[in-house]
């Protein structure tokens, strides 16, 4: 795993306009063309010919000064059918999702229902957490620049979140550091810790196995991201945006954009989500804190944000990408964009 550390620290210089390029494109002051705020909007049925404990459904969510948001979620109750499977997927190089879905069932894995792009990445290279049949396959970003209180860069070491199913099926959404006195073992993390963008404060180290309340992480599938959506029921987003260190990345979590999260209720069930921005089919897109909000509205008691903007896809049981990426803008043919993690909910033998 040093490997990671040392690719990480080589990045260190370019990771500000690096995250700008992987996260959310960086874009803050978009003007949108919203269609008419008077036009009816009626709720989608589930899509047909998914198998029994998964359903996917388009939403259309009204959003204040007349925008709306428009998006597609599935939610996967792994109990009703135990056939069903949650899996977090590395690609050695980076392709587009539907080359993913279509690829994954030759893995002999199973039938893929559903596929989304998961974490954050740049060049080719994932700079988020992802843990495939509990071996890490890649790393979260160990270390940005930021600036002081005294406008001065500073190296920050960010403890952010990330997404994983343990070995008995249970779903748990925590904050983590890959370790280095642990070679870069995943350890959990009761918050955030001690960075705060906001008020440009920053923890003088990075933390250790040592460090109060860390704990080994050993899911099976795990995705990272970040920042915390929704903790313990609780909308999280906008403490969250400021104290994983993201505002400085290009997320711009206080302006609607396209968005991907994921999350569990209390009971198990998975949710996966995608939204369109940037007036692609008319949608907004949502801030993070409308993204927890929407979350929470399908019953997630904890979720995550994943990465956005162009990299935001969804794709159906049939291969086919069922929302329209930005990176399409005014093109009649879909553009994907190759992505170098994904989430896949599949259907096993």
């Amino acid at each position: 795993m040093k490997r990671f550390y040392l690719f990480c620290c080589m990045l260190t210089a370019a990771l500000c306009a690096s995250m700008l390029l992987a996260c959310d494109d960086g874009l803050r002051d978009v003007e949108y063309t919203y269609p008419d705020p008077d036009a009816e909007v009626k709720p989608e049925p589930p899509v047909s010919g998914y198998p029994e404990g998964l359903t996917v459904t388009e939403f259309t969510h009204k959003l204040s000064s007349d925008k709306q948001c428009i998006g597609f979620v599935a939610i996967a109750d792994l109990k009703k059918n135990p056939k069903l499977r949650f899996n977090a997927v590395h690609l050695p190089a980076p392709k587009k999702p539907t080359a993913i879905h279509r690829e994954f069932a030759a893995k002999g894995k199973g039938q893929p229902l559903v596929t989304t792009n998961a974490g954050y990445w740049y060049a080719g290279n994932s700079l988020s957490l992802l843990i495939s049949d509990g071996i890490v396959q890649s790393i979260e970003n160990q270390t940005v620049t930021r600036k002081n209180d005294q406008g001065q860069d500073v190296t920050v070491y960010p403890v952010r979140s990330s997404f994983g199913q343990h070995a008995d099926n249970s779903f748990e959404t925590t904050w983590i550091y890959c370790v280095l006195d642990k070679n870069d073992a995943p350890y959990s993390f009761p918050s955030a810790l001690d960075n705060d963008e906001q008020t440009k404060t920053w923890m003088p180290a990075p933390p250790t196995s040592a460090t109060p309340g860390a704990k080994p992480w050993t899911p099976r599938e795990a995705v990272g991201g970040g920042p915390m959506l929704v903790k313990e029921g609780k909308n999280v987003a906008v403490e969250n945006y400021w104290k994983e260190a993201f505002d400085g990345g290009g997320i711009a979590g206080t302006s609607r954009q396209p968005r991907t999260a994921i999350g569990a209720t209390a009971d198990g069930k998975l949710i996966l989500l995608v939204c369109d921005g940037r007036n692609m089919r008319g949608s907004a897109g949502f801030t993070l804190s409308e993204l927890a909000d929407k979350m929470i509205s399908y019953g997630a008691v904890d979720a995550i944000n994943l990465d956005g903007g162009g990299s935001s896809t969804f794709v159906g049981k049939d291969g086919t990408v069922l929302n329209r990426p930005s990176d399409t803008g005014s093109k009649e043919t879909l553009v994907e964009r190759s992505i170098s993690t994904a989430v896949v909910i599949s259907l096993t033998e």
